[in-house]
């Protein structure tokens, strides 16, 4: 660089003037590559913000409706293997999916939507009395839930747009047994000296008595590979809003 300056000194009127804009466009291309890289801590702050909500976002990517039900599904499902919670007043929703998101939905919208297809399918019921919707949970045996398939979001690149905005790839794995889990963790610490994987929440799981949330959180990322199938790519867009972190578009 500094040789670069040097020479431009030593010249004049149109060469000086084109070292001029060179430089510039130098400066000019180092400050957008810093302002866009993203930091080891700008990682872990955005995994730890995310790692709950994109154990759920599968509700609204797979999603074939074109409402805000699936938001709904989402709000609710978010809240019953979270926080153990399977209730959800109309404003509870509003409140969780405006603090979560960048769609503008209002309790109207919300009281409007009624029960839907998809909301039938989740076993959620609405009693515009209490305004409140419910998930009714069927208690299911361990042979029954290792039919139910487990999706994974594993994260893959970070891109920074600007200094509010960032873009989010993952993939999806598809968990199809969660025996197969099991059996990968126990062979695991059977045979390799190095892993003492707790495999509790797993079993509780298999018994009914721990929720997909606790289960998900328990995943090692690097060995989903393992007892899970590679799906697609989600991308999801997020927006930067204070201290809140609000997804803007899920593709």
């Amino acid at each position: 660089m500094n040789k670069f300056i040097n020479l431009c000194k030593k010249n004049i009127g149109m060469t000086a003037l084109i070292c001029l804009v060179l430089i510039i466009l130098i400066f000019t291309f180092i400050y957008l590559f810093n302002s866009r890289n993203v930091s080891e801590i700008e990682k872990k702050e955005l995994d730890k913000k995310t790692k709950n909500i994109i154990s759920f976002i599968d509700d609204i990517a797979s999603s074939k409706s074109d409402k805000i039900d699936k938001y709904i599904i989402f709000a609710l499902d978010y809240s019953y293997n979270m926080n153990s919670k399977n209730n959800m007043t109309v404003k509870e929703v509003t409140d969780f999916l405006n603090n979560h998101f960048t769609v503008d939905i209002t309790e109207d919208d919300i009281k409007n939507i009624g029960i839907t297809e998809e909301m039938v399918e989740k076993n959620i019921v609405y009693d515009s009395n209490k305004e409140l919707f419910t998930i009714k949970v069927v208690p299911k045996s361990g042979s029954s839930l290792a039919n139910d398939n487990i999706v994974y979001l594993k994260r893959n690149n970070i891109i920074k747009i600007n200094k509010k905005k960032y873009k989010i790839y993952y993939y999806k794995y598809v968990i199809e047994n969660p025996y197969d889990m099991l059996n990968y963790y126990l062979d695991s610490n059977t045979n390799d000296n190095d892993s003492n994987y707790d495999v509790t929440v797993i079993r509780n799981y298999l018994m009914g008595s721990a929720s997909i949330g606790s289960l998900l959180n328990s995943i090692n990322e690097n060995d989903i590979k393992m007892f899970a199938k590679k799906d697609k790519k989600i991308v999801i867009t997020y927006i930067v809003d204070g201290d809140n972190l609000l997804i803007d578009k899920i593709k």
